[in-house]
């Protein structure tokens, strides 16, 4: 199974400036009280990635509970809003269209030269390598970013794009980009990507078995997320300034990843952490709240080492999947390779 480092020179404030992360944040938290402000309303949910029923309280945020699996050590809001409550808010609230109108426009140009451009040529190298060459349909699952089919169409590996279930408020856009959008699942798909998607579903086995279902034979399922074992977040825990409802629902670990997809029916192909902002994350969270009192080491290294002792540290970090950023990519098994797997 494969893992990389990866190295773009780039910073929180390119992604995440500031001053929309901070107005991002408080339309979330208010947008949630009025959508899911009625804990009657909400739902007990076993742990989404192993399916574990016991669960320990990690942490509260505003009005929910975040609590870890003790099989797989995932971590999860429960009880949490329904999937019809979900796809309400992402219609139609406040936080929704800023994310569009403000938060993704603004920092477009820094994510498509870091992250969505790194995206495609990770889909390029796999399905060159791995891939069935001869499924030429790619689909973006709930795409937020419409740029990223500009980063996919350059590879010439697809024929057609399409967007499944985009945020509402990009389907005209995405239509004139001559993406197909669709609602329902459309099958013998070669490639299926989920940027930054699985952290805030419902259910992410349900989304994980939708994709099984969706992709032909030898197709690649491509997923970013964030995983609860990453530095930052072991360090920041309950006070990661980044992380609230709805938009984390899910923070998988390591091995929860792992279990998630060996229960889609999916081979696992590549696990990986290749994240570059934990340590900037974790000192820039130190120094805007002092209620943060990392263990000494930490805030010795953090604050007493300089920038190659940082740059060392987080190469360390994505060598040992221990950066909060994660990517996997899972491929559907051949019909010949299912039926052998059944019988071993």
């Amino acid at each position: 199974m494969k893992h990389v480092v990866v190295t773009t020179g780039l910073h929180e404030a390119d992604i995440r400036p500031t001053g929309l992360l901070d107005e991002f944040r408080k339309l979330s938290e208010k947008d949630a009280r009025t959508y899911f402000g009625d804990p009657s309303r909400l739902v007990d949910v076993a742990c989404p990635a192993c399916e574990c029923p016991d669960k320990e309280l990690a942490f509260r945020k505003a009005a929910f509970s975040y609590h870890q699996c003790p099989a797989c050590k995932s971590v999860f809001v429960s009880p949490r809003p329904t999937e019809e409550a979900l796809e309400d808010y992402y219609a139609n609230s406040e936080a929704s269209r800023y994310r569009v109108e403000h938060f993704a426009r603004t920092t477009g140009k820094a994510r498509r030269f870091h992250l969505l451009g790194a995206h495609a040529d990770w889909i390029a190298q796999l399905v060159d390598d791995i891939g069935n060459r001869t499924l030429r349909t790619c689909t973006d699952v709930g795409t937020t970013s419409p740029e990223v089919f500009d980063e996919i169409s350059r590879l010439n590996l697809f024929d057609s794009l399409n967007s499944f279930r985009p945020l509402p408020v990009l389907r005209d856009e995405l239509a004139a980009k001559g993406v197909r959008v669709f609602d329902e699942p459309v099958p013998n798909q070669g490639a299926i990507t989920a940027i930054g998607q699985l952290e805030h579903l419902f259910s992410p086995v349900a989304s994980a078995v939708l994709a099984h279902d969706m992709l032909g034979e030898g197709g690649l399922l491509f997923l970013t997320s964030r995983t609860v074992s990453g530095f930052d977040l072991q360090v920041l825990w309950d006070k990661a300034p980044y992380v609230f409802v709805p938009e984390h629902l899910n923070l998988l670990s390591i091995d929860g990843f792992r279990r998630l997809v060996e229960r889609s029916g999916l081979e696992l192909i590549e696990l990986s952490t290749p994240g570059q902002l934990d340590v900037e994350l974790t000192r820039n969270a130190m120094q805007h709240d002092p209620t943060i009192q990392p263990p000494p080491f930490i805030r010795y290294l953090l604050n007493h080492r300089g920038p190659d002792a940082h740059a060392d540290f987080q190469a360390f970090l994505q060598k040992h999947r221990l950066s909060s950023h994660v990517r996997v990519a899972a491929r559907k098994p051949t019909a010949a390779q299912a039926a052998d797997s059944g019988h071993s």
